[in-house]
């Protein structure tokens, strides 16, 4: 029981002992409004605990929920589009985006190291031969840390939507139309 219904009771039960039938109902009338009271003062104080405590969910928790990867996934993911953006886009653009969007240090340091050599080592040295350059550099380490998070080469395109939404939220739609640009050539 709550302390304070039990507190409220124990004074109803010593103050009927001493009073005369209006004076009780008169007092459980104030009992009742005292109780009413307390009640909605303890379920605003309910309502303002878990505002204050529930945080707003940030891009990973949203990747998690809606495409089902864990957070190790949803964070390098994230951090492997907003790399690619970062090596497509104006330094300026991206500081503003970087500023606009909460925990992008975190996001960006959770994309896996690219692996020297092997296949994405000897296509990046072919597309610089075949003048591709950067554009299809960044491509293939997209491609290369959603493989090393074991997420297959089709979930960048589900991970897109999922950011664009996001900073579109975060950052409005100039900095999402220049995230867009630049992940548009994936």
């Amino acid at each position: 029981m709550n302390p304070i219904k039990t507190a409220v009771s124990g004074s109803v039960m010593l103050l009927l002992s001493a009073t005369s039938q209006a004076d009780i109902y008169d007092m459980v009338e104030s009992v009742n409004k005292t109780q009413q009271t307390v009640d909605s003062t303890s379920q605003a104080m309910g309502s303002v605990s878990q505002a204050v405590t529930a945080p707003k969910a940030g891009l990973s928790d949203l990747l998690v929920k809606q495409l089902g990867v864990s957070q190790t996934q949803a964070t390098g993911g994230a951090g492997a589009l907003f790399q690619m953006a970062k090596s497509r886009m104006k330094a300026e653009a991206f500081n503003q985006l970087s500023d606009a969007v909460p925990g992008m240090d975190g996001l960006l340091a959770a994309v896996p190291k690219q692996q020297a050599g092997g296949a994405l080592g000897l296509a990046s040295g072919l597309s610089s031969m075949m003048g591709g350059g950067s554009t299809v550099s960044s491509a293939l380490s997209l491609v290369s840390a959603f493989k090393q998070l074991n997420l297959s080469e089709g979930m960048v395109s589900q991970f897109t939507p999922v950011v664009l939404n996001y900073v579109q939220q975060q950052a409005g739609p100039e900095l999402t139309g220049l995230l867009r640009v630049a992940l548009a050539a994936q």
